[in-house]
């Protein structure tokens, strides 16, 4: 039997490389393995692609954090053959870079990220592909376009501040005299569809998790409706898409800055890598990632693998810290690593041990079924 295991990261506590390895430390005893990192266009998905692409060269550039004040290292990938670059914002803007005290979509920014994509066109880019998910900030871009030399103005004619809040403040857009271009386009992968206000949009549905309150959201939504009108009243663009409200409408700002195209993160990952190949050449598929709900089916990676799996009708099993369902069509088996002899707090304290025991249970099962 050969074993497929191509995982997310499972968030803040291990990496979808590190799922691979474990995974493979302990089934690769008794079944054929293949590891497939996977990801979604969120933190991690640089990783993912990394080994599927022999040729890139790591950057590594100092650049400004999601908070101002704040300096991280941040990498991307670079084929200098093609000039295509491959950036992911949670490097420079992403959540994790902040503890749960510092979290504040008022005042974050994805400065750092426009920082990188400048880098990138300093060294002749002209393809460029940003992976967006695991934000930090909900500014709509703004502050990488800043980056880049757009300015943004309020009603006396001064420069807005960084951060979320300043949003509301934009009078008038001015585009950099002399901007640089990627002439062969820009891409964006995310995880969502949502538009950038309203309801659905990126502070009404993200936000809290970024560290806003009930009236800081409010606050947010009105300035990236704010901000899409000032948009459309200037530019005749519509960035109010499918797709903009993710990383804090990040991809309006790119779709302002860049006319970038806004793809599924897990569908073009899954290309750039051969995923659909590599389910082909396996008999059982083990994917997963640290919460297991309703949104792992709407673009996620799990969504994305069941979907290719169930086109050549391979049985799949999924990993995961923990799960909203008990079963769920189409999948074989979930196996939760929190489980009533494993608390959730022990779980996040040493996701090892949590993952290590739960592979030793997958063995047995694995074993006892070789009829999947």
């Amino acid at each position: 039997m050969r074993l497929l295991i191509a995982p997310d990261s499972f968030k803040g506590t291990l990496s979808s490389t590190e799922v691979c390895q474990m995974v493979e430390e302990t089934l690769g005893r008794s079944f054929s393995i293949l590891t497939h990192p996977l990801a979604d266009g969120g933190e991690g998905t640089l990783e993912a692609i990394a080994g599927c692409l022999p040729q890139a060269q790591w950057i590594s550039q100092t650049v400004m954090g999601p908070l101002p004040n704040q300096r991280v290292e941040a990498n991307y990938l670079w084929l200098g053959k093609s000039q295509t670059a491959f950036i992911e914002m949670a490097q420079a803007s992403g959540l994790t870079l902040l503890s749960k005290l510092e979290r504040n979509p008022a005042l974050t920014t994805t400065y750092g990220t426009g920082e990188l994509i400048k880098d990138a066109l300093n060294r002749g880019a002209k393809k460029l592909y940003l992976a967006i998910g695991g934000s930090a900030t909900n500014d709509a871009g703004v502050g990488m376009l800043m980056a880049l030399g757009w300015q943004f103005l309020d009603n006396l004619g001064n420069s807005i501040h960084l951060g979320g809040n300043q949003l509301i403040k934009i009078q008038q857009i001015i585009p950099p005299q002399a901007s640089q271009a990627f002439s062969q386009g820009v891409e964006i992968f995310c995880d969502v569809i949502n538009p950038l206000y309203g309801d659905n949009g990126a502070a009404q549905v993200f936000a809290k998790q970024k560290g806003a309150d009930e009236n800081l959201i409010k606050h947010l939504d009105q300035g990236l409706k704010h901000f899409s009108d000032r948009v459309q009243q200037q530019f005749g663009i519509n960035v109010n898409v499918p797709g903009a409200g993710a990383a804090g409408g990040l991809g309006a700002g790119a779709k302002l800055g860049f006319d970038a195209k806004i793809s599924r993160g897990i569908e073009r990952i899954a290309e750039l890598t051969q995923l659909e190949a590599h389910i082909q050449a396996s008999d059982v598929i083990i994917t997963g990632e640290g919460q297991f709900d309703q949104q792992s089916l709407q673009g996620k990676v799990i969504c994305g693998v069941l979907a290719l799996a169930q086109s050549y009708q391979k049985p799949v099993i999924v990993l995961t810290g923990n799960s909203d369902f008990k079963n769920y069509a189409g999948i074989q088996k979930i196996i939760t690593l929190v489980g009533e002899d494993i608390s959730l707090e022990s779980a996040l304290n040493d996701p090892k041990a949590a993952l290590r025991k739960r592979c030793q249970e997958l063995q047995a099962y694995l074993t006892n079924v070789r009829d999947i």
